[in-house]
């Protein structure tokens, strides 16, 4: 993978954001995702693939993201955020993936941080970082897949001298080297979740270890080596019952991410400006596809509006949506790389990096749920 760079602070401090676009209104979210679906065709996707060859991800991009107002998304409006609808997120980071897979995947882990940080009862830790994360000044990641895994705690927490000792191994955090701080959970032996915020540098107690990935090598995913990390109370993003959490993200997550969406709108437009000079063939799978993708939508934009109420038998129906989804993303690139021939192959051509882009959503936030629908889907 990409070389764990150091972090870069204060970046994005002078960046200029239009506040009146960041307001609530239908009309300022429909002109977010516009702004995300313009930012991805003229700035993101025209270097996707040298992001990719390069596995560095230029800072211009972060640049871009942050003027055009993205980085808030998910925050307050108090906090310079657009508090937008499930609906208008999910398109808006749809359109981001189906530009760069690289850009999105950092962009997205910050989004995770500012829905963490938002109702957070530390007053001080939010009204230091709240703003700056919602306007891009600075970026942050996260660390909890870790949470999702059964069995005695990857990383854990205790108490000791009136700090927060944290122990163990965090497997998946991206960012390294990009963000400025980090949205930590470790599991205390009686059951609770501890979120800290902690520094992206100059931590004691921690060491990144550079996965070799595939895909999206240039996000700076590290497993980290936990031990003994002292994090003070000031420091604490809030602690909740670990069950409690576990039950709301596997109502969260059964229904996917928009991601392979966005990658698989990408790759039918491709297939579509091939289909101009091509066969019939090109021209029908173009067609079927872009006929699937809307019901896909369709089918996300239902289940959305019901996730907090989710029995386990919307949990499987929203599984299964995730897995139809993934599926289309694979069939979408495939038909793209059958369409581009061997040229598709060359790491220059978007089909092979759409295509193994469309893969690695395959894993991204997997629960138990979702791995069987996948499995399921697959046996179809």
């Amino acid at each position: 993978m990409g070389r764990c760079r150091p972090a870069r602070r204060g970046h994005l401090r002078d960046i200029e954001v239009d506040q009146a676009s960041l307001s609530s209104s239908a009309d300022s979210r429909a002109a977010l995702i516009d702004r995300a679906a313009h930012l991805a065709d003229t700035v993101l996707a025209p270097v996707a693939e040298q992001v990719d060859i390069d596995n560095a991800i230029p800072d211009s991009h972060f640049t871009a993201l942050a003027r055009a107002g993205l980085f808030g998304i998910l925050g307050p409006t108090e906090a310079g955020g657009s508090d937008v609808s499930a609906r208008a997120a999910r398109r808006t980071m749809a359109n981001i993936a189906g530009g760069c897979g690289a850009t999105f995947f950092i962009w997205a882990q910050h989004h995770g941080v500012v829905r963490t940080l938002r109702p957070s009862a530390n007053e001080a830790l939010r009204s230091a970082l709240l703003a700056p994360l919602c306007a891009g000044e600075r970026i942050a990641g996260v660390a909890f897949a870790h949470v999702r895994r059964s069995g005695s705690p990857a990383l854990r927490a205790r108490r000791v001298d009136g700090r927060w000792r944290l122990d163990g191994f965090a497997p998946w955090t991206t960012s390294w080297g990009v963000a400025e701080h980090f949205a930590l959970a470790a599991e205390t032996d009686d059951g609770r979740l501890v979120w800290s915020m902690i520094p992206a540098t100059n931590t004691a107690g921690i060491e990144p270890r550079p996965l070799a990935l595939p895909v999206l090598a240039g996000t700076g995913t590290v497993s980290m080596q936990i031990d003994g990390c002292m994090v003070t109370d000031d420091q604490v993003i809030t602690i909740m019952d670990a069950d409690r959490w576990r039950a709301t993200d596997r109502r969260t997550a059964s229904v996917g991410s928009p991601a392979v969406l966005g990658v698989t709108d990408r790759a039918v437009r491709l297939l579509a400006d091939a289909a101009r000079s091509s066969t019939d063939a090109v021209v029908l799978t173009a067609a079927g596809l872009r006929a699937e993708l809307d019901d896909r939508w369709a089918d996300d934009d239902a289940l959305l509006t019901r996730v907090p109420d989710f029995d386990d038998e919307d949990i499987a129906v929203a599984s299964a949506h995730r897995a139809r989804c993934l599926d289309l993303g694979q069939r979408a690139t495939s038909a793209l790389l059958a369409a581009s021939g061997g040229g598709g192959m060359d790491l220059g051509h978007p089909a092979q990096r759409l295509a193994r882009e469309a893969l690695f959503y395959v894993i991204q936030a997997q629960t138990d749920d979702g791995r069987t629908a996948t499995l399921e889907q697959l046996r179809r």
